[in-house]
């Protein structure tokens, strides 16, 4: 059996909290970096992790993916409440939280297009960047080019069908269909927070995270 420390997910004292608003619909992006006080710690047990191309693990990720959950993470989601100021902490359940990484190969194709993380019970969404070296690209927020729109219910899939993806480079999207209005790049241990019907994906060239792996970890509250 092996055991975890019971401060492996501690958070660092001297986090910075940035927030912005971003988009024609002034949306609230919030970012941390340093997150973590042992973030390389972290970032190692993240490399001994059983992960899955399974779809009940994986969901619609188009990447392997592992579940666990932290031991205190709930620190991490009332930080968030509190910065998420249009939140009503009283409605929020209990989350999961999600470790996956991309590496390898994409596993499909499908699943490339813009997407929102809507879950029931849940208002908002988080990724963690863990790579310590072999950065590249980050988290991109997209509008519609024809429509204008840049958030969805989840039940409106008419940006999975509108969506050209190119095997060699599919997340960067054809412009007469989608037009990038923000990024924040991949930087170690930078925790990223948005609403959770704002459409967005991963942004890389389409082929370095298959030579190189491409850790985060993404939950939904």
């Amino acid at each position: 059996m092996k055991l975890l420390r019971p401060d492996l997910f501690d958070l660092n004292p001297r986090r910075r909290i940035h927030s912005e608003r971003i988009g024609e619909g002034r949306h609230h992006l919030i970012v941390i970096d340093d997150l973590f006080q042992y973030p390389r710690d972290i970032s190692a047990l993240m490399n001994e992790l059983p992960y899955s191309d399974h779809l009940d693990i994986r969901e619609a990720a188009p990447t392997y993916r592992c579940s666990m959950r932290f031991p205190n993470i709930r620190s991490i989601y009332q930080e968030l409440i509190t910065e998420h100021s249009d939140i009503n902490a009283m409605e929020q359940s209990v989350p999961g939280f999600d470790l996956y990484w991309d590496q390898s190969h994409i596993i499909d194709l499908k699943s490339c297009p813009p997407h929102v993380d809507v879950t029931m019970g849940s208002s908002y969404a988080l990724v963690i960047y863990m790579n310590e070296n072999h950065l590249h690209g980050g988290t991109q927020f997209i509008r519609h080019t024809t429509n204008g729109k840049e958030i969805s219910s989840g039940t409106d899939e008419v940006f999975q069908q509108d969506t050209t993806i190119r095997k060699d480079t599919p997340w960067d999207y054809e412009p007469l269909e989608w037009q990038r209005y923000h990024l924040v790049p991949m930087k170690f241990n930078r925790l990223v927070s948005y609403r959770n019907n704002l459409l967005h994906s991963m942004y890389t060239n389409g082929s370095f995270y298959r030579d190189h792996p491409r850790k985060t970890i993404v939950s939904n509250f």
